[in-house]
């Protein structure tokens, strides 16, 4: 029998917190009806009130996973286009309730949704994904943009144009990019294949990292979704960041902010700054003998 748990924590950046700025990173989770959710959202530093929009599309994503869940009952290969479509009206009524701009709406999300039968990850922007094993072995995807010019679901609404153009006004330009790392032990981390590219389509539509069942019950402990922010820590390489916030000593209660927060601690006191926002969620697996 396979129980599932979530965390999450988002921390503000040093260059945010000395100018006297609002934290742009969320992140929320939680544990519906026998399936795990998690979400992480980085609003744009150039942007308006990102801080806001990020807390936002969190939410209003997470609100959708839940009811697609709940009418469904069951995340297939078009679910997450369903709720990219679920997404997208409620993030437009917010904005207009609300009156915010749109710039005030600039931030990614990177959302997952896990039940015991599998699921999937689903990235709208940028940020890291992490797969932790039983054997503490590890597999980092990281996701870039050209020119730091990532994809914000709010442009499902608005600018779609101005942001193709931006990017070269060509749907098949590569313009946004995958690379996976594998550790192994205590072997040093290692590069799988070379990156890969996707077009600005396939970017704009989503990329997906699907979890089989079989993962969930013979290997996967972990599931970790970051904002970019892990990848900005000064001096420190940020697949060690990864594996850092990653190394949960004890898993009850509210385990991933205890240990991103000692991370940041310990960091801070080598004179490592965090130069952005960070936010994390994770989903922890948890296989349990059914008693006969």
């Amino acid at each position: 029998m396979i129980s599932l748990y979530t965390d999450h924590y988002f921390h503000i950046g040093d260059t945010h917190l000395t100018a006297g700025k609002p934290c742009q990173d969320y992140a929320i989770s939680s544990v519906n009806n026998n399936a795990a959710f998690a979400v992480v959202s980085d609003g744009c530093s150039k942007g308006g009130h990102t801080d806001i929009g990020s807390r936002l599309i969190a939410l209003s994503t997470i609100n959708a996973l839940y009811e697609h869940w709940t009418k469904i009952g069951e995340f297939n290969e078009n679910a997450s286009q369903k709720i990219a479509l679920h997404q997208e009206i409620k993030l437009s009524a917010i904005q207009e309730i609300l009156g915010l701009k749109l710039n005030d709406m600039y931030a990614t999300c990177l959302y997952a949704c896990i039940t015991s039968k599998g699921g999937f990850i689903f990235m709208q922007g940028d940020g890291v994904i992490v797969l932790k094993y039983k054997d503490e072995s590890l597999a980092l995807h990281r996701y870039e943009w050209m020119d730091n010019t990532p994809f914000y679901p709010v442009y499902r609404n608005e600018a779609l144009t101005n942001f193709i153009q931006l990017h070269g006004n060509d749907l098949q330009n590569l313009r946004f990019n995958q690379e996976i790392w594998i550790k192994k032990g205590e072997e040093d981390f290692q590069q799988s294949g070379e990156k890969i590219n996707f077009t600005l389509s396939q970017g704009i539509q989503g990329i997906t990292v699907y979890i089989s069942e079989e993962c969930l019950n013979q290997e996967l402990e972990f599931i970790g979704i970051f904002s970019d922010g892990v990848c900005q820590i000064q001096d420190v390489d940020w697949k060690d960041a990864v594996v850092n916030f990653m190394s949960f000593k004890n898993t009850a209660g509210e385990f991933a902010k205890r240990r991103m927060i000692m991370g940041i601690k310990n960091f801070k006191q080598e004179g490592k700054k965090l130069l952005d926002d960070i936010a994390y969620a994770v989903v922890r697996i948890e296989i349990e003998k059914e008693v006969s």
